[in-house]
């Protein structure tokens, strides 16, 4: 019981900080740029304003044709303009990871990277990412639009496959620029604190099957304190918001917070690196799984009050691989097929409190191991699965340990140890 007092208190105190973060525009700016509609003049005017540093206003339109692309390395605030409601005015078309910030030469990096805002810009038609920033000492990316985003064709394999794709929005992910001999965590490469809110992002493409996509991906953080707020995500063909294998900082310090988000995934998805597809919020360890049970390196994970409309027929709604989560006050309506699951834990110790689970699948929750890991001593408290229908069970445990309280309905249990406290 204190466990689950103690979790709904932070939820309390989580809610009362997750203020809106849409900070009212500065009255003047340090540079202000005109688009022209011209990759020539555009590109090169944007580069010069930035590399200035402090407040930069864009205005009207500007074009980065094909592959244009801007590069940031000093601390810098970028801002669009925005009409009576907010939404953004300013518009780029195209580009190549339009805005994106390059790994020092000297890796690890030997000091912070910039600290970047990107506020009320409407990018559309980038190949692969608008926003690709894997080298930062922080980050506020807020109420930008983000459509019509070209998938790119992997020079790589993607989980041992060829000829597949990316494509992805808000991106802080070093891996991707890492030269092969150098392709591992590097530490402090993307710290601080990060806030990406208010954005709004539909990554539809023809080739959902081939295109492994995510509307906001971060991996391999130090120490970052991580928000991902009111973001509306919506025609994913892979994860719509993903954080992995994030590190706590020296000190300890770090969290992931996902709340107030808005998912509608796509009808189809890639089927890597699991049959599962396409899915809400995935969020723990992947990449080193020993760092999901390794109280040293995990970081807590908070999922709490968001809407997610999952449309695959082997979809996850919400999966973290990470002990210690809080999945809370979440709503997950189902619409795709037997196989889909609205909630999945693959770690121990985690609070399942609260969710409502609605639609038809093949279960609201499911509690199992995962490799190494052993999914046990969970709690699942307080859930609504009543408008759920389940081709298998309610909850499904295949791990031990676990406490099931309230009406949850049928339970399959293959696990030991298991208690189900189950309301009449």
């Amino acid at each position: 019981m204190k466990k689950i007092l103690f979790v709904c208190t932070m939820i309390c105190v989580l809610a009362l900080l997750t203020v809106p973060v849409l900070a009212a525009s500065p009255k003047s700016y340090d540079s202000v740029v005109v688009g022209k509609s011209n990759p020539a003049y555009d590109i090169k005017a944007i580069q010069g304003a930035v590399d200035q540093g402090g407040t930069v206003l864009l205005k009207g339109t500007f074009d980065f044709g094909e592959d244009g692309r801007v590069n940031i390395s000093k601390d810098v605030r970028i801002y669009g303009e925005t009409d009576a409601q907010g939404a953004p005015g300013t518009k780029i078309q195209g580009g190549f990871w339009t805005f994106h910030s390059p790994l020092p030469a000297q890796l690890p990096p030997q000091a912070p990277g910039p600290k970047i805002s990107i506020q009320g810009i409407h990018f559309e038609g980038a190949q692969w990412a608008p926003i690709c920033l894997p080298y930062c000492g922080g980050a506020n990316i807020v109420n930008n639009k983000i459509n019509k985003v070209r998938p790119i064709a992997s020079k790589v394999p993607i989980f041992g496959k060829l000829d597949l794709y990316r494509q992805q929005a808000i991106v802080f992910v070093p891996l991707y620029v890492l030269p092969k001999e150098s392709r591992k965590y590097q530490p402090g490469a993307v710290t601080g604190a990060i806030t990406v809110a208010d954005n709004d992002i539909d990554l539809s493409n023809d080739i959902p099957e081939k295109t492994m996509a995510q509307g906001v991906i971060i991996v391999w953080a130090t120490g970052a304190n991580i928000q991902i707020l009111r973001n509306r995500v919506v025609n994913c063909s892979r994860n719509s918001l993903e954080t992995l294998d994030n590190f706590p900082g020296k000190d300890g310090s770090a969290m992931t917070l996902f709340k107030d988000n808005i998912i509608v995934t796509a009808d189809k998805g890639i089927p890597l690196p699991t049959p599962s597809t396409p899915n809400g919020i995935i969020a723990g360890w992947f990449l080193d799984l020993t760092g999901a049970s390794d109280p040293a390196r995990r970081t807590k994970i908070i999922v709490t009050d968001n809407q997610i409309e999952t449309r695959g027929d082997g979809s996850i709604g919400i999966a973290v691989i990470s002990d210690g989560a809080v999945i809370a006050s979440n709503h997950i309506l189902l619409k795709g097929g037997a196989k889909a699951k609205a909630i999945i834990q693959f770690s121990s110790d985690a609070v399942i409190v609260n969710n409502k689970i609605e639609g038809s699948g093949l279960c609201a929750a499911m509690l199992m191991p995962f490799k190494s890991l052993k999914g046990d001593r969970n709690t699942l408290i307080g859930n609504d699965f009543i408008l759920f229908k389940a081709s298998a069970a309610n909850v499904v445990l295949q791990s031990s340990n676990n406490v099931v309280i309230g009406k949850c309905g049928k339970v399959i249990d293959k696990g030991k140890g298991n208690k189900i406290l189950a309301e009449e």
